[in-house]
């Protein structure tokens, strides 16, 4: 996986085989985007104490509607909006690949 980064050098994406993964794709910063060829959802991580009153409201609009939720230790990956006939499993699978790329290349 590849890393793409901000002018600031900061990590805000990255490209992997057939495929890419955003962190934000909206003006309030609030989701990302996972693309696994023609096949897209969106996603964002939610943690029920720390997550702004943004995040909360969007996640309770999001239980509403088709989603699927991994909950790693109280922080929740949270997908939504799934286009295409890939199962959910595959685009969580890689945002953990990019999560844990991402806190690997900080340490």
């Amino acid at each position: 996986m590849e890393m793409i980064l901000n002018e600031n050098d900061l990590v805000v994406g990255a490209q992997f085989e057939n495929g890419t993964i955003q962190d934000y794709i909206d003006e309030r910063k609030t989701y990302g985007l996972v693309r696994i060829e023609e096949d897209t959802a969106n996603w964002f991580l939610f943690n029920k104490q720390e997550s702004d009153d943004e995040l909360q409201e969007l996640y309770k609009n999001i239980l509403k509607e088709e989603h699927f939720i991994q909950d790693d230790f109280g922080e929740e990956i949270v997908v939504f909006n799934k286009q295409g006939s890939r199962n959910f499993d595959e685009f969580i699978k890689k945002i953990d690949a990019y999560l844990n790329d991402e806190m690997g290349s900080i340490f």
